[in-house]
C-alpha cells in the first residue's frame, strides 16, 4: 500500500475513533415525577424518551406531595417545585432525598391555599424560572432562599403557562391549551410562536436536552372523571410548533428534566455538555499512526536505495 493512503487511511480510522464518542451524546432519558397517577404516584422516575419505558428510581418524601416541575441546574443538582407545599426542593436523583431549599417550606412565598401549577427551568445565565398558570406569570426564584420574584407586571405571560425550558438564550413556555410560545426573560412577556395541533394539553413536563430538541410529556389523567389515560411523550418544532409523538407512557406526569442548561455561548461547554477526549481505541490509532510514518517512510527509502543500485 503506497504511503500516502496508509496514512490516509489511519488518519481517517482515528478521525473516526474521535468522533464516534460524541455522536452517542445524543439523550433518550429523562426524569420525571409520577405526580396524578393512579398507582404508586409521586415517584421519582428515569423515561425513556423514545419507548416511554420507565425505571423507578424511588418514592419521593411524603414532604412533596404533588411536583410539577423539574429542573437540572448549571452543576447537574436537581431542584423540584411542589405545587401542594408551594416550596422548591433540591433532590438527589439517585437516593431521592429531598431537601427544601433555605431549609423552610413553603419558601416559594405563595399562599398554600392557592392552586398555581407550576412549571420550571434554569437558564444559560443561571437563573431558575418558574411560571404559574393560575396566575399567568413569569417569576424567578433565589436559590439560597426559594423566594419567588414575579418578573414585569403580574399575568403578564398573558397566557396560562404549564410548562416552561430553556436552551442557550431562548426560553419558551407550554400553555395549558396547546399553544407554544417564546418567553422574553427581562420583561416577562410572550410571543405566540403557534398552536399544537391533534393532542389535547392540559398539565404537561417541558425541556430541552443537550442538542437543543425540544421534548414534552403531556399529562393524561382527568381527575374530574376518575381516568388514568397514558400519558404522551412529543418532540416539539420550534419554529412551527408541530408536535411528534414518540411513545406513550405512565399516566400523571407533569414534569420533566432531561440536561443541564446547554447552548450557552459562554465560551466553555455547560455541565452536562461533555467534552470530546479521546477513546482508549482513538488512543491505539494515533500510535499507529505516528509510528506508520517513520516505518513507510524508512520502506519507502529502502525501495529508492535498491531502485538506484540497480541502475549503476
Amino acid at each position: 500500500m503506497p504511503l500516502t493512503r496508509s496514512i490516509a487511511t489511519i488518519a481517517t480510522l482515528f478521525a473516526a475513533a474521535f468522533v464516534l464518542p460524541a455522536a452517542a451524546l445524543a439523550q433518550s432519558f429523562g426524569f420525571a415525577v409520577n405526580s396524578d397517577d393512579e398507582f404508586d404516584a409521586d415517584q421519582l422516575l428515569r423515561v425513556n424518551l423514545f419507548s416511554g419505558a420507565t425505571e423507578f428510581i424511588g418514592p419521593l418524601p411524603t414532604s412533596l406531595e404533588d411536583v410539577e416541575g423539574l429542573a437540572f441546574g448549571p452543576d447537574g443538582t436537581l431542584y423540584a417545585v411542589d405545587n401542594a407545599t408551594k416550596a422548591v426542593f433540591i433532590v438527589n436523583p439517585e437516593t431521592v432525598n429531598a431537601l427544601p431549599v433555605g431549609n423552610r417550606r413553603p419558601n416559594l412565598g405563595f399562599s398554600t391555599a392557592s392552586n398555581l401549577d407550576f412549571g420550571m427551568t434554569f437558564t444559560c445565565d443561571n437563573r431558575l424560572l418558574l411560571v404559574a398558570e393560575e396566575t399567568q406569570s413569569l417569576y424567578e426564584i433565589d436559590v439560597n432562599t426559594g423566594q419567588a420574584s414575579v418578573i414585569g407586571a403580574s399575568g403578564g405571560l398573558g397566557n396560562p403557562m404549564t410548562a416552561i425550558a430553556s436552551y442557550g438564550d431562548r426560553t419558551v413556555a407550554l400553555a395549558s391549551g396547546g399553544t407554544l410560545h417564546d418567553i422574553n426573560v427581562e420583561a416577562g412577556t410572550s410571543t405566540l410562536i403557534g398552536q399544537i395541533q391533534g393532542f389535547e394539553i392540559n398539565d404537561a413536563g417541558l425541556a430541552f436536552d443537550a442538542d437543543g430538541t425540544l421534548w414534552a410529556v403531556l399529562d393524561g389523567t382527568r381527575p374530574e372523571t376518575f381516568e388514568f389515560l397514558p400519558g404522551r411523550i412529543l418532540q416539539i418544532d420550534l419554529a412551527t410548533a408541530q408536535a411528534t409523538e414518540f411513545a406513550q407512557t405512565r399516566p400523571g406526569i407533569e414534569s420533566l428534566a432531561v440536561a443541564p442548561p446547554n447552548g450557552c455561548t459562554t465560551g466553555t461547554p455547560s455541565p452536562g455538555e461533555p467534552v470530546p477526549t479521546l477513546s482508549q481505541w482513538a488512543v491505539i490509532l494515533l500510535v499507529l499512526l505516528l509510528g506508520a510514518a517513520p516505518l513507510a517512510s524508512r520502506r519507502s527509502a529502502q525501495r529508492l536505495t535498491a531502485a538506484n543500485r540497480g541502475r549503476r
